[in-house]
């Protein structure tokens, strides 16, 4: 990856690079083309996309960040560390005391840049949270058989991890290692990031639960909520969570039970950041892992005053509110969605709950879901509205959907076109997974039919 920073004297090129063989080279071209063109480029050597989307915000400073933005010392990696590691601490109970007290959190790398940029981070934590890192680079090839991709999509556990825990008991915060019941996988580059366990009741087969995007932005924003309502800041601070229309409508029905609005963006992460600018404290996450939590400079401003205030007052309580906050804040990377600070993030506030992860994944449950896709001679005949729920070209196609996702308890579906090549997605949800299996392969048919389908009829 490689991103401008210009400055009165000339271009400054930031450059990193991943674990793929091929990388190195890549790195030195983009280094030598930036030399080329007359600018400055600095090889930062092994990073993972969000640690160098990291380091180019602060090294832009107030200028790109905000007047909230850090200090320039942690436009590094070691200051990415630091600035994680001290923010961790920060949020953890006082009361916690020192390690043992929770089993470790097994970490799924993908075989990709995630394992050794998490590893020196790991060391720093251990007496904190213990992490267990598998499917490091050179156990295996880049998210084959695991990492976020391959479990969120595949709807299964990755290699590894795939043997339920030789115990009878389910995740009490503790549970690890191979099998063990609290993990998570990484993606390739460490920008995703998804939760999963194996439920184990007395007497019945373990069961495999996956804990995506959806459930990690809940777990966020009900964070902030009970922080910010402790807090009483007037006027309030607006809050959302902002979602696509591919989240789970049981995540959504969830969220604004706890008062929180969940606008709909356009799928892909560059819409979904945009929208989650327009408030003073947002969440978004994508179903596969991908996310963050923003914190504006009005609001960064309005919780450290709150902070004064309260310490000013004696009120030990709205203080500790605004800290805890303030340091989540720092812990989560407000550049891009970042994986590490999202896996640190979620484990600081099951500690600060004294939640399980079964406990966590208890929020809600998920409404049966399924995706496909149809070939089509031409995916600009199907046209939709801006956040992708409704179809408005072809106009028969959209009452068709809305027709057969009435037939079925709780069922939604809607189609879109890709970006790249002609095809059409489906998605679907229903009470039960036989309704969305059966909605999802109605809608399916109903689009071949209306919307110019190639090849074989779902």
């Amino acid at each position: 990856d490689a991103v401008g920073v210009v400055s009165a004297g000339g271009g400054r090129v930031l450059v990193a690079r991943d674990t793929r063989p091929h990388s190195e080279r890549l790195s030195a071209l983009a280094l030598d083309g930036v030399s080329h063109l007359g600018g400055a480029g600095e090889d930062f050597g092994l990073l993972t996309t969000p640690q160098l989307h990291h380091i180019v915000r602060h090294a832009n400073g107030g200028a790109a960040g905000g007047a909230h933005v850090g200090p320039a010392a942690w436009a590094s990696e070691g200051g990415y560390a630091e600035m994680l590691c001290t923010a961790f601490a920060a949020l953890l109970p006082p009361d916690l005391g020192g390690g043992g007290l929770r089993a470790p959190l097994t970490v799924d790398c993908a075989c990709g840049v995630g394992g050794p940029q998490l590893a020196p981070i790991a060391q720093r934590l251990a007496p904190l949270l213990p992490l267990e890192l598998i499917n490091r680079p050179g156990e295996g090839e880049l998210n084959a058989g695991c990492g976020a991709e391959f479990v969120q999509k595949g709807r299964l556990p990755p290699r590894g991890l795939d043997t339920p825990p030789p115990t009878t008991s389910a995740d009490s915060g503790g549970g690890g290692g191979g099998g063990g019941s609290r993990l998570c996988s990484l993606d390739g580059d460490a920008d995703r990031v998804v939760f999963h366990y194996w439920r184990l009741c007395a007497g019945a087969v373990p069961e495999w639960r996956l804990l995506d995007g959806d459930k990690i932005a809940a777990l966020f924003a009900a964070f902030v909520c009970d922080e910010l309502r402790a807090l009483e800041i007037e006027p309030a601070l607006s809050v959302a969570c902002v979602q696509t229309a591919y989240a789970n409508g049981a995540s959504g029905a969830h969220l604004r039970s706890l008062g929180v609005p969940t606008p709909l963006a356009r799928t892909g992460v560059k819409h979904v950041h945009h929208a989650a600018l327009r408030y003073d404290v947002s969440v978004y996450f994508e179903a596969n892992g991908h996310g963050t939590l923003l914190f504006s400079d009005s609001a960064v401003s309005a919780i450290a005053a709150a902070r004064q205030r309260a310490e000013a007052s004696g009120d030990a309580g709205k203080a500790a509110s605004a800290a805890r906050l303030l340091a989540a804040k720092q812990l989560v990377n407000q550049a891009i969605g970042d994986a590490i600070s999202a896996i640190l993030l979620v484990e600081a506030i099951l500690l600060l709950r004294g939640w399980s992860i079964e406990r966590w994944d208890a929020m809600y449950e998920d409404l049966p879901s399924r995706q496909a896709k149809l070939g089509v001679a031409d995916r600009a005949a199907l046209r939709v509205n801006e956040d992708e729920t409704r179809t408005l070209e072809p106009a028969e196609l959209q009452r068709e959907i809305d027709a057969l996702a009435a037939a079925h308890s709780r069922g939604r579906a809607f189609v879109r076109p890709s970006g790249t090549e002609d095809v059409v997605r489906v998605y679907a949800e229903a009470a039960t997974q036989q309704a969305a299996d059966e909605l999802a392969r109605k809608v399916g048919q109903a689009t071949w039919r209306l919307a110019g389908g190639v090849g074989e009829q779902p």
